[in-house]
Formats: C-alpha cells, structure tokens, sequence
C-alpha cells in the first residue's frame, strides 16, 4: 500500500505589531505551531485576539514581521507572498471573493488557470454538491450557502496543499454549516489537505482534528 506524502507547514516563533497612536500593540507574541495534512484545525480566540492577523501571515496576504512560516522546511521568507499562495495555499473567506459577472462554473476555471489547467470545472462543483446547472448561473442567483460551497470548489480546483479559511459558515444557517464543515473534513481526511479554519462557531470547533485558542497573543 502506498503511503501517502505527509505535509508539514510550521509556524516558528512568529510575532506581529502594529502601531495603535502613540504606541505599539503586540498582537502575537512568539508564537510557534505545526499543522499537518491529512489534518483539520479549528483557530479560536476573543474577536480582536490576532486570529485573522495569524491567518494572514500564515497565508503570505501580510508580510512577516519576526519568525519564520515554513512548508516543508522551505521559507516563506526564500519566495515571494504570489508564489506561496499559486502554489501551496488557497483562501476560503468570509465574503466569498466570487467573481461576480461569472457563472460558478467560470469561477471555479479562473483557479485552474493559473496553472494552464482545462479540466471540466463541473467535477469540482460536484464535489461540494453543486448541480451542473447551478454552475451554469450567476453568482448572484445562488444562496449565500451555494456561493460558499462555490469558493470552496474553486479552493479544491488550485490543487493547493493548504485551505485555509476565516469564518467560512459565519454567514450560513446551521443545516447549511453542517455541510460545509463535512466538505472541509472531506478535504482533510480524503483529499490529504492540511485545513486550517478560523472561526468563532462551537460546531466548527467540535468536528476539528484539533483546537488552538489564540490569547493574549498566545497560542495553545
């Protein structure tokens, strides 16, 4: 039996500030942690407990200020913040970030792009149970829950290693949530994926492999 390429993305003695007036505010304060795929972790914390900021710099969307982000052992400080996110990481957030004159379909195409990829976009769609019909329309004619499980499916078709996502069932009823955290399971435990989810919701945390709690710009 095959064995399947275990995926390490480190995080080491990572700090961040930011100046508040005539101040510096610490929000993260040397923090250190290992995700590994085939895993889904769930970020928790106070609001304005750094967890978007750790997302982030973990994701390359802000610069490195002290510490080190590393996948497997290569540094995010040795390539550029567009590499790491075209070839290792893609972002589910919040608010989507759908293209909205395009049809799901041609959302989840723009993803295979980067990588000179045609593939059938549809076989993403699917898998996140989105008909092929409904890849047909806009993305203003689907249901919030539709358009989360859109970007979700345009996460899957970069190939990425790495899903990260902030707050992906914030704005969703608790049925429609119940799905998506099955999806991101799925992407963990099938797909190999290291996950990683912020998040303020209970359930989310409930079906985690694992919970880290940010405090005082700590994380344990």
């Amino acid at each position: 039996m095959k064995e399947t390429k275990k995926n390490i993305l480190s995080v080491e003695n990572l700090s961040y500030s930011y100046q508040n007036g005539d101040r510096l505010q610490k929000v993260l304060n040397d923090v250190s942690a290992k995700f590994e795929s085939g895993k889904i972790y769930a970020i928790v914390g106070e609001s304005g407990s750094g967890k978007t900021t750790f997302l982030s710099l973990i994701s390359a969307l802000d610069k490195l200020q002290e510490g080190d982000v590393k996948f497997n052992k290569k540094s995010l400080r040795q390539i550029t913040g567009q590499e790491f996110r075209l070839k290792y990481v893609n972002i589910v957030f919040q608010s989507y970030n759908l293209i909205k004159y395009m049809t799901a379909a041609e959302n989840v195409e723009v993803a295979m792009a980067f990588d000179n990829r045609k593939e059938d976009p549809n076989k993403y769609l699917e898998k996140v149970g989105i008909t092929a019909e409904e890849g047909k329309r806009l993305i203003g004619k689907l249901s919030g829950g539709q358009q989360q499980r859109v970007a979700i499916a345009r996460a899957l078709a970069s190939n990425s290693p790495i899903i990260m996502a902030d707050e992906p069932t914030g704005n969703l009823d608790e049925d429609t949530e119940e799905k998506i955290i099955e999806i991101f399971r799925d992407l963990a435990h099938k797909d190999n994926k290291i996950v990683i989810i912020v998040t303020h919701s209970r359930q989310v945390a409930k079906k985690a492999d694992k919970v880290l709690t940010l405090r005082r710009g700590k994380l344990s």
